[in-house]
């Protein structure tokens, strides 16, 4: 080892050791209530020494992580230290959240070889379901920011997410499961693949989010023959107000590794220009919170997007605030138009409050929250004219 990365070690270390001491020693009440409390919980599960001790473990990391002083700095810190020792794999006791910097300077997170088997089926008989009425079920996969001729991992790092994807959608197309793969669609239209997705964050940029939008919604009205946007207003970029917020944001793979490993993010909000009237319901699993007005009155989380903030806050979260078992968005100046029900993981969120704008009722099912067991119920009661899966990568419980 270099005297050089000796050097940088050894002074990390001790920053490191210093944090350490003054996280214990200005929040030792804290630091004991929340153990004692994790030990508590432990017992109850476990109702023998291994869970008081599993509890105490998980209570000293879970206070340590969440009160440690000056704790962003230092995460900043540790991405710097990586970044002058050259590391591209930043390790996690998490394989899932080892982060990984590719040859355009972009974050990844790695996917590992997975089978949809259990989850095609699912689909499969929702679509049989589906098709006795008569509605149409689309299966819509969005770019993957790994992309393939494009991307270079370091030497020796696999991810499975192309060969994952490939798989399931062969799957689904064996069962007669239409789909949109906009892994293709981003090559045809000959989108910037630099300008796709955040560099520190594992989602797609807003503007990529609105692309997809029109993507599905051509295929909707040429396909499917619904009626959504005959004179272009609603999937017209330049119908839409584009607010900048420059080095604002450090997404999920940034907010591990720090502000200075490889930069800060811009974050872009796109809100209608039109007149808009909405009744939006955020159910969450023990309440349910309604919000009137236009788009941005409720659907805009303002709070995220304040400039005096961290730039660790999530911004991609201004789009509903988050993910939730449901949500329900009422278009007041679409009464008469379809009803669409987008079953979704997180890259969804920009996307359906786009999609909203051509709807009479929008609904957002995430099934990470929602009881799938429930699903066709749902479906029988809602009674849409479309249903959405829109994912990254499938996940259906």
């Amino acid at each position: 080892m270099k005297l050089y990365h000796k050097i940088v070690i050894i002074v990390f270390s001790l920053v490191i050791s210093i944090g350490g001491l003054f996280t214990i020693g200005g929040n030792i009440k804290t630091l004991a209530k929340t153990t004692w409390n994790s030990m508590k919980v432990g017992w109850q599960k476990e109702q023998d020494v291994l869970g008081v001790i599993e509890g105490f473990t998980e209570g000293i990391e879970t206070s340590l992580t969440e009160s440690f002083w000056l704790k962003e700095k230092y995460i900043d810190l540790y991405g710097l230290v990586e970044r002058l020792l050259g590391r591209t794999y930043i390790r996690d006791v998490n394989p899932s959240l080892v982060v990984v910097k590719d040859n355009h300077e972009q974050l990844q997170f790695l996917t590992f070889s997975a089978d949809y088997t259990e989850e095609v089926e699912k689909i499969d008989k929702l679509n049989k379901i589906l098709q006795k009425s008569n509605t149409p079920l689309l299966y819509v996969q969005t770019p993957l920011k790994i992309i393939e001729g494009f991307t270079q991992l370091p030497s020796s790092v696999q991810d499975w997410s192309t060969e994952n994807t490939d798989k399931l959608l062969q799957s689904l197309e064996d069962k007669g499961v239409d789909y949109l793969d906009l892994r293709q669609s981003i090559i045809e239209d000959g989108l910037n693949l630099e300008e796709l997705f955040y560099k520190t964050d594992h989602h797609w940029t807003t503007h990529t989010a609105f692309w997809a939008m029109e993507q599905v919604v051509e295929k909707l009205e040429n396909e499917y023959g619904m009626v959504l946007d005959i004179e272009k207003n609603y999937t017209d970029i330049n119908k839409y107000k584009a607010t900048e917020y420059p080095n604002s944001f450090l997404g999920s793979q940034g907010r591990r590794v720090g502000r200075f490993y490889t930069g800060v993010d811009d974050y872009t909000l796109l809100t209608p220009l039109f007149d808009t009237n909405y009744n939006v319901e955020i159910h969450k699993s023990d309440s349910v919170k309604t919000y009137e007005g236009d788009f941005e009155e409720t659907i805009i989380k303002t709070n995220l997007l304040d400039e005096n903030e961290s730039v660790y806050t999530n911004r991609y979260a201004a789009y509903f605030g988050g993910d939730y078992p449901e949500v329900r968005i009422e278009n007041r100046n679409k009464a008469a138009g379809h009803k669409v029900l987008i079953i979704k993981d997180s890259f969804a969120l920009p996307f359906s409050a786009f999609l909203s704008t051509m709807f009479a009722e929008t609904r957002l099912l995430d099934l990470r929250y929602y009881d799938a067991d429930k699903l066709e119920s749902y479906i029988e009661e809602y009674n849409p004219d479309v249903v959405l899966f829109v994912y990254k990568c499938l996940k259906m419980e």
